[in-house]
């Protein structure tokens, strides 16, 4: 998986983004709302409980104060997904299949996550929908004068380009679903109470040989950890159930706050009073320009490819 991470920050209304989401180790593939659009036309029973578990796997990107679950937890759950279908699969009932479901199809080996991160279907067929797009944001940032000046360095200036696609298209997705902001939200709070213990189940051992902690400890540890992610989901729904100018501009507010925080981290500091967020929002703007002909179509072949990947390998209900 791609390194370093930057503006998944941006996804999030509130203080809960500012102290939870910036900076991540790992890059993401398709953003929330994305992957939400996705699981809610993958055609299954129970899909707002699909919705939620579909974006579950990003959970533990978050924790940046612990490489365990940063690192560790997260590189299983978009590769070793699995364990969390197989506890599913023995209940007679829906929900906890459904939130399975959702959360096998987000992987990152042949889900939903593959097409923006390695093999896009119908654009960036040899690096990923998400990475390609992003080498054109890149490209067209570097000719602005006011980017020019922060004198980003290559590699953090693809990431910042990659994070920004991700984000333009979970926007550009609201046209698709104009109620995509609220299955976020609903999705997120009325989610199954089965999904902590199939977390638990399929991934407690693997923590707590990780961090050196009970079993018990390590249970608690996901439990707290997916509840942080929940309020989270209903945040950035709210976010976007506004218009689209509006929230555009309310995640350029956002990264303005945390950009410079972000870029000092790395290195790079800013001349005092620097003012990114007009910056930012021109570069979601065009980040929406440069998908807006073609996001669907890579959607839409995504949900097909998922689909029968999922059916060839058995995950059903």
């Amino acid at each position: 998986m791609k390194r370093t991470k930057f503006f998944k920050t941006l996804t999030i209304i509130g203080l809960i983004i500012l102290g939870v989401f910036s900076l991540s180790s790992h890059a993401f593939g398709w953003g929330a709302a994305t992957h939400a659009y996705i699981d809610s036309h993958l055609g299954e029973k129970d899909s707002l409980n699909a919705i939620y578990g579909g974006m579950v796997p990003d959970m533990f990107q978050y924790v940046f104060d612990n490489h365990c679950l940063s690192v560790e937890l997260n590189e299983r759950t978009h590769h070793s997904f699995m364990p969390v279908w197989d506890e599913a699969s023995v209940s007679p009932a829906v929900p906890p299949k459904a939130l399975a479901y959702g959360f096998v199809s987000h992987n990152d080996t042949w889900g939903a996550d593959s097409t923006a991160h390695h093999a896009g279907i119908t654009f960036g067929q040899s690096e990923g929908y998400i990475i390609a797009k992003a080498y054109e944001l890149k490209t067209i940032l570097e000719q602005v004068p006011e980017y020019q000046a922060l004198q980003i360095p290559d590699s953090i200036s693809l990431e910042i380009s990659h994070e920004l696609v991700e984000d333009g298209v979970d926007i550009l997705v609201r046209r698709l679903d104009p109620t995509i902001g609220r299955k976020l939200m609903i999705s997120a709070m009325g989610r199954s109470q089965a999904l902590p213990t199939l977390l638990s189940e399929a991934y407690i051992a693997d923590l707590s040989s990780c961090a050196g902690i009970s079993y018990p400890e390590a249970s608690r540890l996901i439990s707290f950890t997916e509840a942080e992610f929940r309020k989270n989901v209903v945040a950035y729904g709210a976010l976007l159930t506004q218009s689209e100018t509006t929230a555009v501009r309310l995640l350029s507010q956002q990264v303005g706050e945390i950009a410079a925080g972000f870029l000092a981290a790395n290195g790079i500091e800013l001349p005092p009073n620097t003012e990114l967020s007009l910056l930012i929002e021109f570069a979601i703007t065009t980040s929406m320009e440069i998908c807006a002909d073609d996001f669907d179509v890579e959607i839409q072949a995504t949900i097909t490819l998922v689909r029968d990947n999922l059916n060839s390998h058995g995950v059903s209900y």
